[in-house]
This record gives structure tokens, sequence and C-alpha cells, in this order.
């Protein structure tokens, strides 16, 4: 089992990473990327795709169809594609009673929005970017509850990004049906 200051070590490690990832021109954040994936690039997108929910994959393949038939869908000022939004799914706002536990740590804490792919949880624990989290919530006027586990992709001063890991198809099932029931409140 791993010292507090090992923790405490790695979490600085992690944010002084993200701090300098962020701060870099994204010219060389590609950069960076191409260097850390080596050759196989294409494998790296893949297995992102694959991760992707169905509709958002449908969204991407349309888009690389049209840049190779050389439709541009690059936005001329950003530098990016249009209109791909790697979120799973749009997020919607709530107010929802969450138990949290990360290794030596549980809270409970309030879920401020919420997609088929992630949440995001106000809270003022200072977790670290990659840090595995046990979420744990029920939702009022909805007869099922969550038990899922996630990983911290967004860290700042009102509480952290979570994105749901490996989600079953059961459980993708259980949060397109409470997100569809949100739109009907």
């Amino acid at each position: 089992m791993k010292s507090p200051e090992e923790y405490l070590r790695k979490a600085r490690i992690i944010s002084r990473l993200y701090e300098l990832v962020n701060s870099i021109a994204e010219e060389q954040q590609l950069l960076l990327l191409r260097h850390l994936l080596g050759e196989d690039v294409a494998h790296h997108i893949f297995k992102v795709l694959l991760d992707m929910p169905a509709p958002q994959q449908l969204q991407v393949m349309d888009q690389m169809e049209e840049m190779m038939k050389g439709n541009t869908l690059w936005d001329e000022e950003k530098g990016n594609i249009v209109d791909i939004d790697t979120r799973q799914g749009s997020r919607k706002p709530c107010v929802i009673r969450v138990d949290f536990s990360t290794e030596g740590h549980s809270a409970q804490e309030v879920i401020s929005d919420i997609s088929i792919g992630g949440a995001f949880i106000k809270t003022e624990q200072p977790l670290a970017m990659g840090q595995q989290v046990a979420l744990s919530f029920s939702v009022p006027n909805f007869d099922k509850s969550f038990d899922l586990s996630g990983q911290v992709v967004r860290c700042d001063n009102q509480g952290i990004g979570v994105k749901f890991n490996n989600l079953t198809d059961k459980q993708q099932e259980l949060m397109m049906a409470f997100i569809a029931h949100m739109d009907k409140k």
C-alpha cells in the first residue's frame, strides 16, 4: 500500500504535467502527442473511436467520409474539425446526491451535470487527474440506482469532471433512459 506522501507526490506530478500540457501551444501539443504515440497514430485514434457511443461514432464516420471526398471540414479560425463533440452525449444540468470514493477517501457530494459518458461533481476534495473513483447515486422518480466507476478527467476549483469507465450495455441503456427522463421534466 502506498503512503500518503507517495499519493501526494503522484498528485503533484500529475497536476504539474496537466499545467504544462495546457500551457504549450496546440501545435506543440500535437507534436508531443505524435512523439508519444510513435508511428501508430491510427491505432490510437481507432481506440478513442471505439470508446465513443454509436451515435457519435456515426457522426465521426460521416465527417471522415466527407474528408476523404476532399470536402473541407476544418474551421480555419480554430484549426479543428467542425461539429464533432468529443463528449459522450450532451450534458444535462441536475442536482443529484452522489457517494464517491477513491483509494483512502470517500465523500457525499453533488452531481451538477451528467451525460451518458460522465458527470461533473461539485467538491472541494483535492483529487488528481487520472484518479479512479467509484460512484453511487439514486435519482428521485427513477426506479434504478447507479453504481459506476470512473476516472477524473478534469479538476478545477468548482469540482471534478469524471468520465465513466466501461459502462455495460445495460448501464448505458439505463443512463440513456435516465437522461431521456430528465428531458421530459
